[in-house]
C-alpha cells in the first residue's frame, strides 16, 4: 500500500464524492449486520473511517487499522469529537509485520483496500488467521476494469477470482454480487462495485 501517498491526502480525503460513496457502501454492508449480533470488527485499511462510523453501532468493539499514520490521526480526531469509546486504532500493514494484530474478530471488513494491497491473496490469508470461528470476511471493491491502469493498483477484480480465494481459505456460504455502478468512480472511469462475503467454519471436534 502506498502509505506516503495516503499520508499526503489524509486531511483532504473526506471530500463530497468519497462521503457519498461511503454512504452507498455503508448501506449495502449494513444489510449483513441487521438483526444479527457480531461483537467485534476489524476494519482493515479503514482510512479516516468514512464507512466505519456508519456501521459502528452494530459492534461492541472495533479496531480500525491503516498503514497511514495521518489517516489514523484524522480518524482519532473524529472519534474524540463524536465521543465514541469502543473504537480502537492500529497503525501498520499486516503483510509487513504479522505481529501487529494479536486478537481475533467476528467480522473482518475491507472497503476499497484490496486494490492497494499489492498481493491480495497473501493479505487475505493473513487476515483469515484473525477471524473467529463462524466469523465473516467482507470485501467491497471494484469489479475488473480494463479501462484502468496504474502500476501500483489492481484494476479491480473478477468476482470469480475472489470466490476462488475464499474457497482456498476454506470459507463457506460464499456470496459475491455487484451492488452499484456509477460515473467516474475508479481513476476517473465509470466503474461498478461488488461485495463478497464468506464464513469461517467452526473447527470440527473429534
Amino acid at each position: 500500500m502506498n502509505k506516503d501517498r495516503f499520508d499526503q491526502i489524509a486531511e483532504k480525503y473526506d471530500g463530497p464524492d468519497r462521503i457519498h460513496l461511503a454512504e452507498i457502501i455503508s448501506s449495502e454492508v449494513s444489510k449483513l449486520f441487521e438483526n444479527k449480533k457480531y461483537h467485534s470488527l476489524l476494519d482493515y485499511g479503514g482510512g479516516t473511517g468514512l464507512v466505519t462510523f456508519n456501521i459502528e453501532h452494530y459492534f461492541d468493539s472495533i479496531t480500525l487499522m491503516d498503514s497511514s499514520p495521518k489517516m489514523i490521526e484524522v480518524f482519532e480526531h473524529k472519534c474524540a469529537e463524536l465521543g465514541i469509546p469502543h473504537i480502537h486504532t492500529q497503525t501498520g500493514n499486516i503483510l509487513l509485520d504479522t505481529s501487529l494484530l494479536n486478537q481475533k474478530y467476528d467480522v473482518i471488513f475491507l472497503s476499497l483496500v484490496l486494490l492497494h494491497s499489492g498481493d491480495y491473496e497473501s493479505l487475505l490469508r493473513q487476515l483469515y488467521t484473525h477471524l473467529n470461528p463462524n466469523g465473516m470476511l467482507v470485501i467491497v471493491d471494484f469489479n475488473k476494469n480494463e479501462q484502468v491502469f496504474h502500476p501500483n493498483v489492481y484494476n479491480g477484480f473478477n468476482q470469480s477470482d475472489i470466490k476462488h480465494a475464499y474457497t482456498q481459505l476454506g470459507l463457506t456460504n460464499i456470496d459475491t454480487h455487484t451492488f452499484y455502478s456509477g460515473k467516474n468512480l475508479f481513476m476517473n472511469r465509470d466503474a461498478s462495485l461488488f461485495i463478497a462475503t464468506g464464513i469461517k467454519n467452526n473447527p470440527k471436534s473429534y
